[in-house]
């Protein structure tokens, strides 16, 4: 009885200490995003758009190598509509269009804090 209390109790740290490691690298995943919109929101005012170009390409390629370790933590729509967002801002950077970017950059800073928000260790997602 004793050794199967104790194999319990630590199979339950186990799975708490494993969530908390995951919902901070998913939080850190989330803030690099989010910092991205606002990277690129930013350039798009300066209409700098050769070098927001190059930064939405290797924030997508970052994105690109991060999702298939990402997809085993969350859901697959949440990761896809990040993605989503990063080629709808990379087309509005392509064609120049503001009004476009700025869209895209706002649903990319929601879609990214979502990540966190959806999967963060939190009574309410635990309930």
């Amino acid at each position: 009885m004793r050794t199967g209390l104790c194999i319990s109790l630590l199979l339950l740290a186990a799975t708490i200490a494993a969530g908390m490691v995951s919902a901070g690298e998913i939080g850190r995943i989330s803030a690099r995003y989010v910092s991205a919109a606002e990277e690129l929101s930013v350039m798009t005012e300066k209409h700098d758009w050769e070098r927001a170009a190059q930064t939405v390409a290797a924030y997508l390629d970052s994105w690109r190598d991060t999702v298939p370790a990402l997809q085993t933590l969350i859901n697959h729509e949440d990761t896809d509509s990040v993605t989503l967002s990063l080629l709808q801002l990379q087309a509005a950077i392509r064609a120049q269009d503001e009004a476009g970017c700025f869209t895209a950059c706002a649903e990319l800073r929601e879609n990214a804090l979502h990540l966190y928000h959806r999967d963060g260790f939190s009574w309410a997602n635990v309930l």
